[in-house]
């Protein structure tokens, strides 16, 4: 039961972001974007930057094809919740930027990044790969611990245990990166 209003909820989103994608469409036919000069998202929404809105509905369909991956296969709620939230928020993120451009509000939905700015997103981009592998890694080894005999089980929870060491200092490193990202566009 749950699985088909997963699908109901999924084969929604897949019409608003088709819908999405039609209206980015539209705005990449109308405004052009050099290679020094982007959108302004947060920086760790997407996992590549695009001089289309196109570009980043594209991605945004990735997303919402790896959801549907992690739903239909009950990979676990740690990364379904991951998935979800990592769809919503560039959804509503994109939706902003279309939004805006439809209200005449363009200015300030662009920004220049320097070379250490580049840098540190670069930085910032393989730590979320990272932290979603780990993700992943901890639910694998959850499941296994499930199915495991009960002399195998300590042998899974000590491996989840060291996981769940390794992804809070991956996600302390990427917090500090959020930081000196945030203080490279303050300046």
């Amino acid at each position: 039961m749950v699985q088909s209003v997963d699908l109901k909820h999924l084969a929604a989103l897949d019409k608003q972001l088709k819908a999405l994608h039609l209206r980015c469409q539209e705005w990449d036919r109308k405004i052009t974007l050099t290679e020094n000069k982007s959108f302004k998202f947060e920086v760790h929404l997407f996992k590549q930057s695009s001089l289309t809105l196109t570009g980043y509905s594209e991605q945004l369909s990735n997303t919402l094809t790896h959801l549907r991956y992690v739903i239909s296969n009950n990979m676990g709620e740690t990364i379904i919740n991951y998935e979800c939230e990592q769809f919503v928020n560039q959804f509503s993120a994109l939706l902003n930027i279309v939004n805006q451009l439809d209200a005449g509000k363009a200015e300030g939905l662009y920004k220049r990044y320097s070379t250490q700015q580049e840098k540190v997103y670069q930085q910032l981009q393989r730590q979320y790969q990272y932290e979603k592998r780990l993700l992943t890694m901890i639910d694998e080894e959850n499941t296994l611990y499930e199915t495991a005999t009960f002399a195998h089980k300590e042998i899974h929870r000590s491996r989840v245990n060291v996981l769940k060491e390794r992804y809070q200092k991956c996600n302390e490193f990427t917090q500090s990166l959020e930081f000196k990202m945030d203080a490279l566009d303050n300046d």
